[in-house]
């Protein structure tokens, strides 16, 4: 006990000065401008505190730093530690951070009406329901959400319907109404479209429109639809249980002499009981320490006051002032504290359809594919559906060819340079967008030299041009363009390489180039490759976009914006030649409908879960932002979100929108100028002569 003693005392002291062993503790600051980690981890270097800040981008970021030993401990979620457990990452778990003195942070009860007849889960059969609703997962997991009814009702897995539409359909014939608000899916459209066709399981909501503002709502939603005589059995928390049935202080709704709690084991329990029988229970968010250091760290963290400056530092980066730590004894390993809560575990291993459907993502390097690995393993653990598998190639191109020709994946990221060429030679097609503001979009300008005479595009024949890529976005957005000004006769390749001078376009076929280029031997690949092309003096023009143009500015300081200017049109709105997304999602263009379906709404649970809007404290991933220090992998960094069209608002008028312009073009015959090329004329003549003399 004296030892014991002793060490907590030398543990703390440790706090103040810097000849103690130091430890790091790896913070996630929430989303908003206030940074946590910007106020409090200089505090702790000021003091000389042997606690030090390791900044992570989300949660788990933080559980990828203890692994590699870049940290010593960090605050997770029960969700994290399900993660961290099929990740196999070993941690110990030694503190938990209560709100209230209850063993978990909530448990999930059924609550039954004694007029019902219900006495067991087979009596649930044809009975009205009332659900706690959809869209608000900072309170529960779509698994925590749907585990009474993924227990009790007989799923089915009709292939012709979604994932999605099976549960769906499954609770609409199990239960004779039901009042399940909130949206379905996250598609509006198609929400709206699954309440119309299966109607009874809103037909005891408040409203027929079934939304966030109906009176059944939300957490306490499910007991007024039981206690108001709408609903026979309720899924809800034990704590609003409490409070709802005056078993707490607090303003009570209904007494409790009229309703019974529906046992797992298909018993009855009094409501107004102490020890309810409990289905599911979620446990409280919790410290996280490596092995080696988990001993002093519980120590330190156990004790730590809000009276002393450098140990209240410490409780704000943990998000731990207004929380209560509380000691784990023993320390445990997090299979074993997990086990703990009732049916916590087996809730997130519970089986979907079988055979399982899985969106197979492809990714084009191993620290993308390790991105996209945390994606698979955390939308698990918040019930998204289909399963997510990530498979790696080469590059872009061999993912296309994997979607297309051999059916090994089913998912692509592509950039708008890659977009003509997925649809003309790998028959694929968007699923969804990677959106942002205005400001951020793909849009492709005409950029020259301030001392340029060049005025309008009709100026440009003969000059020399820079492309970022042949076959491109801002390629084929010029080629469109300047067909649709009749500057060129026919929207082809070779037709508007004639148009221009010697002019770069890298990737170009060089055997039917007949122009001599002007980035042969010079490194002018890119965005900011044809910016370079044209400040080098070798190019009149480059076609880009203006973001690399501002970009560029930002980090060249020799360079000023009235260094260059956009050459416009003869039109109010031609200086932008088209816009485009900064990412498609893109699968093959005969994928099932029943697919696509799954495929779009998983991608839109993904976005609003992990994306930039999302709703918990703390991101537990990040879906948009670096990963281990690396930009851009899987979705762009500036992505802001996913949806079904190209665009971030509904209110967005831009014009002249990068797919609309690809798809409109259409073939057209080959003009004079090429018909008289030398090489088109020699084989004219040889087939000629074969036929007249054979």
């Amino acid at each position: 006990m004296f030892r014991s003693s002793t060490c907590v005392v030398a543990a703390l002291a440790c706090l103040s000065f810097v000849y103690c062993d130091k430890y790091r503790i790896c913070v996630v600051d929430s989303k908003g401008g206030y940074k946590v980690s910007n106020h409090y981890c200089p505090t702790l270097t000021k003091l000389k505190s042997n606690i030090e800040c390791v900044v992570g981008i989300d949660r788990l970021d933080c559980l990828r730093h203890l692994s590699k030993g870049t940290a010593d401990f960090t605050v997770l979620t029960a969700e994290d530690l399900v993660t961290a457990h099929t990740s196999e990452i070993e941690v110990l778990v030694t503190n938990e951070l209560r709100y209230t003195s209850e063993k978990y942070e909530y448990e999930l009860v059924a609550v039954v009406n004694k007029k019902s007849g219900i006495t067991s889960r087979h009596h649930l059969k044809d009975k009205k329901y009332c659900h706690p609703g959809y869209g608000y997962e900072e309170y529960f997991t779509k698994i925590l959400v749907n585990y009474f009814e993924s227990t009790v009702v007989p799923q089915s897995c009709n292939p012709k319907l979604t994932i999605n539409e099976n549960r769906i359909k499954a609770t609409s014939d199990f239960f004779k109404s039901s009042c399940k608000a909130g949206p379905w899916v996250h598609d509006p459209q198609k929400d709206d479209e699954l309440k119309q066709k299966y109607p009874n399981l809103c037909a005891i909501c408040g409203s027929p429109n079934c939304n966030i503002n109906d009176k059944y709502w939300g957490r306490r939603g499910p007991l007024l639809c039981l206690t108001d005589g709408a609903g026979d059995v309720s899924w809800t928390r034990w704590d609003d249980v409490q409070i709802h049935f005056g078993l707490t202080p607090g303003d009570t709704e209904s007494s409790p002499d009229d309703f019974s709690l529906l046992c797992p084991d298909d018993t009855l329990m009094p409501v107004n009981t102490t020890n309810p029988c409990v289905w599911v229970a979620k446990p409280w968010s919790v410290v996280v320490t490596k092995r080696s250091s988990a001993q002093d760290l519980q120590s330190i963290i156990s004790n730590l006051s809000t009276s002393d400056q450098a140990q209240f530092a410490v409780l704000n980066l943990m998000s731990a002032t207004t929380q209560t730590v509380e000691k784990i004894y023993p320390i445990e390993a997090i299979e074993t504290y997990l086990n703990k809560a009732t049916g916590f575990l087996s809730a997130n291993s519970f089986s979907g359809c079988h055979p399982p459907r899985t969106i197979r993502i492809c990714t084009t390097s191993i620290v993308e594919n390790a991105k996209c690995s945390w994606l698979r393993e955390t939308a698990a653990v918040y019930g998204i559906e289909p399963d997510i598998d990530c498979l790696k190639a080469d590059n872009t191109t061999h993912c296309m060819l994997a979607l297309n020709t051999n059916n090994a994946a089913d998912v692509v990221m592509v950039s708008p340079d890659l977009t003509n060429k997925a649809r003309r030679d790998y028959n694929l097609q968007p699923l969804f967008y990677e959106t942002v503001y205005n400001n951020e979009k793909y849009v492709t300008v005409a950029v020259t030299r301030q001392n340029s005479d060049l005025e309008k595009l009709e100026d440009l024949q003969g000059k020399k041009a820079c492309f970022p890529v042949y076959d491109g976005m801002a390629w084929n957005t010029v080629k469109h363009s300047f067909h649709m000004k009749n500057l060129l006769k026919c929207p082809s390749d070779s037709v508007m390489m004639n148009y221009f001078g010697p002019s770069c376009a890298p990737e170009y076929p060089k055997e039917s180039h007949t122009t001599s280029g002007i980035c042969d031997g010079d490194n002018f690949n890119g965005e900011l490759g044809a910016l370079k092309c044209l400040t080098s003096g070798k190019g009149d023009v480059a076609f880009l976009s203006k973001n690399t143009l501002l970009k560029f500015l930002q980090d060249n300081k020799d360079y000023k914006l009235e260094d260059f200017k956009i050459v416009c049109g003869n039109s109010s709105n031609a200086c932008h030649l088209g816009w485009s997304p900064v990412g498609y999602g893109m699968i093959r263009t005969n994928s099932s409908e029943v697919w696509k379906k799954d495929t779009l709404d998983v991608f839109l649970q993904l976005d609003e879960l992990f994306g930039k809007n999302f709703k918990s404290l703390t991101s537990p991933y990040t879906m948009y932002g670096k990963y281990d220090g690396k930009s851009d992998l899987l979705f762009q960094d500036e992505t802001v979100r996913i949806r079904s069209v190209p665009m971030a608002r509904n209110t967005d008028t831009m014009s002249n929108e990068f797919e609309s312009l690809i798809k409109s073009d259409t073939p057209c015959l080959a003009s004079s100028q090429e018909m008289a090329s030398p090489y088109l004329i020699t084989i004219f003549v040889n087939l000629l002569l074969f036929y007249v003399f054979c």
